[in-house]
């Protein structure tokens, strides 16, 4: 029984050393990714701030074996490090979430430098355990507060590691939580520390491999908005348009098929770059004139599909002549010469089931066709 026991010790100094060995892995593997995604903000920060931790925790482990010479000045560094990791930490997993934290960087910066003022004037650094208990209190402050940022940008960006690593954040942070109650209330000992880092050395390994999935997500991400995307006018493409539109064409919806007016004239007039600002100044018109809940997709050369959601049929005509009205208003200027733009619109209300979107997209299609014939410039509806 006392051989089981003896094998569960776990001795302070060496998990400490683990624990330093956690953080250098993660910092390799924060820097290469960093090294292929320069793009991404805050990933530097976090390389720093694992590096920072992990010289701290040998210095920390050191210490413990009273290895270095003026331990009172290593004290300072080492805190110091422990404290400034943890702000950095907050810092580049917040600038990771969203860039809206970015602001909070410098206020951030501060707290390392307020905590060594105090500890110069109160001495606290030089006592060992109200310098561990202001270091817990620290990270778990910095984790705490990185949990609530990656949790509260979830529904702007709904990646699925972002809970996972929200979870892990936090139950780092209760770990240091924890630690930082057992110090204060004398209840501490150095095997419950010991199993508490040795804990924190797991939070660690899944915080890194959390970050690096939240980038694997962002690319697959980006891929698809690639595929999904019109890249002259900004607008969805015919992918973009079929994935979103609902699985059975009800009643109660409306499809727009737009087409811009003398379109090849544009082009002759003043060239095909001229034709792509036509396109691109178009399509920002139409969807600046749209619902929230409406979609928009080039379909191809001149043409336009827009899929009104949830309108009734009076309704989807005001807003087919709004489309029209808004476009017949841009005056595009080349090179001195305005540039009127006008379109066609073709108008179909959805009555009910039985027809597929093809046969919707058609029929929309040939009251457009149709505005043409009658002069331009015109709203058609195709009455089913």
């Amino acid at each position: 029984m006392s051989n089981s026991i003896s094998m569960l010790m776990l001795d302070l100094p060496t998990v400490l050393f683990l624990y330093s060995t956690s953080l250098i892995a993660g910092t390799c593997a924060v820097l290469n990714a960093w090294r292929h995604q320069r793009n991404e903000t805050g990933l530097g920060r976090i390389a720093l701030a694992l590096a920072v931790l992990a010289v701290g925790g040998v210095l920390a482990g050191l210490s413990e074996l009273e290895l270095l010479p003026w331990p009172f000045l290593w004290r300072y560094v080492h805190f110091v490090l422990g404290v400034g990791g943890y702000a950095a930490l907050w810092s580049g997993l917040a600038e990771l979430s969203s860039p809206r934290w970015r602001a909070w960087r410098l206020r951030v910066a501060l707290v390392p430098l307020l905590w060594l003022l105090v500890g110069m004037f109160t001495g606290f650094i030089a006592h060992n355990e109200q310098r561990a208990a202001v270091f817990h209190f620290n990270a778990f402050s910095f984790l705490l507060a990185a949990a609530f940022c990656m949790w509260h940008d979830r529904r702007a960006e709904p990646l699925a590691s972002r809970l996972l690593l929200s979870l892990t954040l936090l139950v780092s942070a209760l770990l240091y939580g924890s630690e930082c109650y057992w110090i204060v209330s004398s209840a501490w000992s150095r095997q419950l520390l010991s199993w508490a880092f040795f804990a924190q050395i797991i939070c660690n390994f899944i915080l890194v491999l959390l970050v690096l999935t939240i980038l694997s997500e962002r690319s697959a991400v980006r891929l698809r908005q690639a595929s999904e995307r019109d890249e002259l006018t900004g607008v969805g493409n015919r992918r973009y348009l079929f994935a979103r539109l609902p699985a059975q064409a009800e009643a109660g919806n409306a499809i727009i098929m737009a087409d811009i007016d003398h379109f090849k004239r544009v082009n002759d007039c003043f060239g095909h770059l001229g034709g792509d600002r036509v396109l691109a100044v178009a399509a920002q018109a139409l969807q600046a004139t749209l619902r929230e809940q409406d979609l928009i997709a080039r379909f191809g050369g001149e043409e336009f599909v827009i899929f009104l959601a949830q309108v009734n049929q009076a309704e989807a005509r005001r807003l087919a002549e709004r489309l029209r009205l808004q476009l017949a208003a841009q005056e595009i200027d080349m090179a001195g010469e305005k540039c009127k733009v006008t379109v066609s619109i073709g108008l179909v209300w959805l009555d009910g089931p039985g027809r597929s979107w093809d046969e919707w997209l058609n029929l929309a299609d040939a009251a457009c066709y149709q505005a043409k014939q009658q002069g331009r410039n015109k709203v058609c509806e195709h009455e089913v």
